[in-house]
This record gives C-alpha cells, sequence and structure tokens, in this order.
C-alpha cells in the first residue's frame, strides 16, 4: 500500500482507519494483519480493562513504551483501545497515537467521522465526542463509510 511507505518520511507515521460503528475499520484491519502477518494489538488486552488501582495514564504510556521496546514488528495496529477512554486517564488519544508513531508505523482505528473540515471521535466509554481540527491533525486518514 503507497500509503503506508509514504508515512515513512513525516514527523507522525499514524494512518487512522476512521468510521462509524459498523463501517468496516476493524475488518479493514484484519485483513491487513492477514496480508502482513503482523498481529492486531489490543491494548485492552495487554494492560487489562482497567487501569490498577494507585496507577494513572502514565502507568498507560510507560507500560506501551516498555512493550514496545521488545516489539519487532515495523508496523504497530491497534484497534481495542477502550482503557484509553476511562476518565481518570485524561489520555488524548490522538496525542497517544502521535507519540507511539514517531518511530513505527502506526495503523489504528477511530471510532469517528469527518465534517466540516473537523474530525471528530466519538468516544461512547465517557458519552462524549472530542472534535479537532483536520488541518492540524499532522497524520494520515481513511475514513470508511
Amino acid at each position: 500500500m503507497d500509503l503506508i511507505n509514504d508515512l515513512q518520511n513525516k514527523k507522525y507515521k499514524l494512518l487512522l482507519l476512521i468510521g462509524k460503528p459498523g463501517s468496516g475499520k476493524s475488518k479493514f484491519l484484519h485483513n491487513y494483519s492477514m496480508e502482513k502477518g503482523i498481529p492486531i494489538l489490543n491494548l485492552d488486552t495487554i494492560l487489562g480493562k482497567k487501569i490498577p488501582d494507585g496507577k494513572n495514564s502514565n502507568y498507560i504510556y510507560d507500560f506501551v513504551r516498555g512493550f514496545l521496546k521488545t516489539y519487532q514488528q515495523k508496523e504497530i495496529l491497534l484497534d481495542k483501545k477502550t482503557i484509553l477512554y476511562q476518565d481518570d486517564t485524561n489520555i488524548d488519544l490522538l496525542d497517544f497515537l502521535k507519540e507511539l508513531s514517531t518511530n513505527k508505523v502506526v495503523i489504528a482505528t477511530w471510532n469517528g467521522y469527518t465534517k466540516d473540515n473537523k474530525l471528530y471521535h466519538v468516544c461512547t466509554a465517557l458519552n462524549k465526542t472530542i472534535e479537532y481540527n483536520l488541518n492540524d491533525i499532522d497524520c494520515s486518514y481513511i475514513e470508511l463509510k
């Protein structure tokens, strides 16, 4: 996929697969995973469904950084990331993904949509929608409908 190769030269090597539930984001990622032989990382499985008591968002960042030091794949495929949406994490998903994508290509599903030059992240776990200006996201995306 040329889009993936183009990411190598960018500051953030991030490709968002944007779509509403049922749009085919996970299927797209699964097909890419099967084609390339790269596993899909599920942060909910790796980290558990809840941040351990007494830990905060730094715990997640540190854990994921440590995990990725030993991760041998050139690309990181991310699908399930509900743990990041907990109220007490205060993690901005886009910033988190950008940080991961400074050294490796990251392809991640994104529950949301674009409209009127805005990117929306629908966070059902927190019952809110987060808005970004598309001109400021500094990454690539594919919107699935």
